[in-house]
């Protein structure tokens, strides 16, 4: 293994906190390429480190990244996974599905897409949802001739919200949870009553927010919606049904990963190729349609942290964070809550996730009163509800709002953001507090990891 320095060098340490603080500038600026400039800081993080001969490149790579090189099968797995789906229509399937059965409604229509959004979230992670539930709904409400903007900014809470539900349905999740070793449904166990109960807290408020009661739609619009066919989506409709059976074996495995002995990466993976190849869609042709960007950004990212913890920042800061908790539990748990909620509102919740997660490792290896469990759990929380504060503290966000200026024209300044969902995130932050209070008290850690 590479060693790691036991006086720190501050000069090596003032050049790769330049190089970060400048990768972060570029990855927030609007108009630069934030995979690029992920990319770019990697790349200065592996050559800086072998030019200050801190650690030789090859060993770094081959010996230094495994978790991540985990967390990247496992996020080419899901986004394997959703691309055949999508390519054979399941998911547009059961969203038309699901919009017919609110016959026109705006109350059922947000209901339904609400529980679409989560579902979607919770199974597929939160950017396929977001993106798949958003088209969605600006078919519908053209054809009802509604406001698409309540029900936009109402599944950009949602997707927030069950990205909580289980390991997969956020990256922030896999980013965190991984290196500790919390399973499929572990995850699932202790993050999932929360996710459905800050569900219904969140529907409700956004609900009064955008008076979706008052809301009506006439009666001819309602007949057009019924003339929808589900079935106009599914060009294939053996490669469908093929496609679904493996698709649902597939979740079935993610949620026993741990019972039946089997690596979650193995299972996304090979699900994800076995759907393509019952699909008859050609592979190359499917890989096409991945989001490389997303995970060459997530790549670079590991690159560039591990470089902060080889030369001691990391260190540092676990020192500092750790004399910041003190010794209670709850007060260190609500403080790291606390601490991931503020600044993933203002960082990228990613970002947040991927720095944090070597500094809690660290902190689990000191000799302290403290439990992890809880502290993980804060900052799975935090990280996942805290990128609500601002329209671009996390990626559906960004994506929700895109969809809705692209289609409609509509833009969602700051102002209304933060007064809508960042009051909707505030609220769902407190009650999660709650919530810890139970795992610190309540629960054994040796449950929560």
């Amino acid at each position: 293994m590479v060693e790691v320095f036991s006086n720190i060098n501050y000069f090596h340490l003032t050049i790769f906190l330049i190089n970060f603080v400048l990768t972060y500038y570029y990855i927030i600026k609007k108009d630069f390429d934030k995979t690029m400039a992920a990319g770019l800081g990697a790349l200065s993080t592996l050559v800086l480190g072998n030019i200050l001969g801190i650690f030789d490149q090859g060993t770094f790579i081959s010996e230094e990244l495994g978790n991540d090189y985990l967390i990247l099968a496992i996020l080419f797995g899901n986004l394997l996974i959703v691309a055949v789906a999508s390519e054979v229509g399941i998911f547009q399937f059961i969203s038309v599905k699901i919009l017919k059965a609110t016959q026109g409604d705006p109350m059922k229509l947000y209901w339904a897409l609400g529980l679409l959004t989560f579902g979607l979230s919770a199974v597929i992670g939160t950017i396929p949802a977001i993106l798949i539930a958003g088209a969605l709904t600006i078919v519908a409400c053209n054809e009802l001739e509604l406001d698409p903007k309540a029900f936009i900014m109402m599944e950009i809470v949602v997707t927030n919200t069950g990205g909580l539900t289980t390991l997969i349905s956020a990256i922030t999740n896999l980013i965190i949870a991984i290196p500790f070793g919390i399973t499929f449904i572990q995850f699932t166990l202790i993050s999932a009553p929360l996710s459905i109960i800050l569900f219904f807290i969140s529907m409700k408020m956004m609900m009064r927010m955008y008076n979706i009661k008052e809301m009506t739609v006439k009666e001819e619009k309602i007949e057009n919606l019924q003339s929808f066919n589900e079935w106009n989506f599914v060009k294939d409709k053996k490669s469908f049904q093929r496609t679904s059976i493996v698709f649902g074996i597939t979740m079935i495995l993610l949620l026993l990963s741990d019972r039946i002995g089997m690596e979650i990466a193995v299972i996304a993976v090979g699900g994800g190729l076995i759907m393509t190849f019952v699909s008859g869609k050609n592979l190359d042709n499917i890989l096409t349609k991945l989001d490389w960007g997303l995970i060459t950004f997530f790549a670079s990212l590991f690159i560039i942290v591990k470089g902060l913890e080889l030369i001691g920042v990391l260190e540092l800061l676990t020192d500092l964070l750790l004399g910041i908790l003190g010794n209670n539990n709850l007060v260190a748990s609500l403080i790291m809550l606390a601490f991931s909620s503020i600044f993933s509102g203002i960082l990228d919740n990613m970002v947040l996730a991927v720095a944090m997660t070597p500094i809690l490792i660290n902190i689990s290896n000191e000799n302290t009163n403290l439990k992890m469990g809880p502290l993980i759990w804060a900052l799975i929380i935090g990280t996942n509800l805290g990128g609500g504060f601002t329209p671009i503290g996390a990626p559906p966000a960004v994506l929700g709002l895109g969809i809705l200026y692209k289609e409609t024209g509509t833009k969602v300044g700051w102002g209304e953001f933060i007064k809508t969902i960042g009051y909707v995130t505030l609220i769902r932050i407190i009650v999660s507090a709650f919530y810890l209070m139970i795992l610190v008290y309540f629960i054994p850690d040796s449950f929560l990891v």
